[in-house]
């Protein structure tokens, strides 16, 4: 799959993370930050609706990329998890709590208390209501009540709550762990029918069960770079589509994405996609993709977000187009004084919990 034999990374996930980033900022860039600049009455002229229909694409790019996370997510996790307990025949939930802690939290509420001491100093509007459902990991069942500034936190909700519920099922359940893995994608997906924030469970729930069916794998691995493509741009574009189309294709949007990142991930291909993601500076941007997803909502920021104004106009109102920007060494700065070493930390004090049972944990992917 391309894994660097030093550092554990797989660069087609890196690469995924990078597109999944860039997804994001664009998609906040064009329909939030810049949302005027976009020339959607031009377009329009052109016929075809083609100015709304491409704004509803572009402002749509966010939730896809976030999708694409959270597969990847899903898969990593569990993947680690079946690795783990084929070298120990256990898994050490303590250390991997630690080293989940010491992957998110740190760099996650640097940024929050950036934004709470951001909002007492007057240049954003936020309360501490938001502060504290960001804190707490719940802002996926606020909808606008965390505001722009932390609204993103929503899917870090989902990959915390995911955290704590999974690996425990996936250590007492044992040999019935596949079938419990399948009941539980069935009942989020009929649960979602009724409570929509349980559909983004779903996207991480495909990617635990590809990691846990080896069958799926090769049947994944068979599917050729120009289906990857093509099934690409069905997902891209499928906001711009007729709504019976939406209909149709959006419950299985989960399939696609899957068929598209793991046909990638497992194929032989060497063709343009698969090199596209292995190249060093999508692989780079993937590398810092956790805090450039942070900080792109401080610099991307509407005036006016959910009928309530944000405070932007404040912030902005000098240094405008480099401020737009200023997400980019802030993500930077993120990833080396904090992500970084708190990894480090992370993995240092999950070595000392499980060498007092097994030998030291191998090289891990991260997520």
């Amino acid at each position: 799959m391309g894994r660097d034999q030093f550092t554990g990374r797989d660069a087609v996930i890196d690469g995924w993370r990078g597109i999944s980033v860039l997804m994001v900022i664009i998609g906040h860039l064009f329909a939030y930050r810049a949302k005027d600049m976009y020339p959607v009455e031009a377009l329009n002229s052109l016929g075809l609706s083609l100015g709304n229909k491409s704004f509803a694409i572009i402002s749509s790019l966010g939730t896809l990329g976030v999708c694409f996370f959270f597969m990847i997510s899903g898969y990593l996790i569990t993947t680690l998890l079946v690795a783990e307990e084929g070298k120990r025949d256990q898994i050490n939930l303590k250390a991997f709590y630690v080293r989940r802690a010491f992957r998110i939290m740190p760099a996650f509420y640097v940024y929050v208390i950036a934004v709470f001491f951001l909002g007492r100093s007057g240049l954003v509007l936020i309360d501490e209501e938001a502060v504290l459902r960001s804190s707490i990991y719940v802002c996926n069942f606020s909808a606008f009540s965390c505001s722009w500034w932390l609204a993103h936190t929503w899917s870090l909700a989902v990959e915390e709550q995911f955290y704590l519920v999974w690996p425990m099922i996936f250590a007492f359940a044992g040999s019935s762990r596949r079938s419990s893995a399948i009941a539980l994608l069935i009942a989020l997906f009929v649960g979602s029918l009724f409570f929509a924030p349980l559909g983004s469970f779903i996207y991480i729930m495909a990617g635990v069960v590809v990691a846990l069916f080896a069958g799926l794998r090769e049947r994944l691995a068979l599917i050729d770079a120009s289906w990857a493509w093509i099934l690409f741009a069905v997902l891209v574009t499928l906001p711009a589509a007729p709504h019976s189309v939406v209909k149709i294709v959006g419950p299985i949007q989960p399939v696609l994405i899957a068929a598209v990142l793991f046909g990638t991930l497992f194929g032989r291909s060497t063709g343009l996609l698969t090199g596209m993601l292995r190249s060093a500076w999508l692989n780079k941007v993937g590398l810092v993709s956790y805090s450039l997803y942070l900080w792109q909502q401080l610099s991307l920021a509407p005036a006016a977000w959910g009928g309530t104004v944000t405070g932007a106009e404040t912030l902005y109102s000098h240094a405008n187009i480099v401020l737009a920007f200023a997400f980019i060494p802030m993500a930077i700065t993120s990833y080396f004084l904090i992500e970084k070493p708190m990894r480090t930390i992370g993995h240092r004090i999950s070595r000392r919990l499980t060498d007092r049972a097994a030998s030291p944990i191998p090289v891990e992917l991260e997520t």
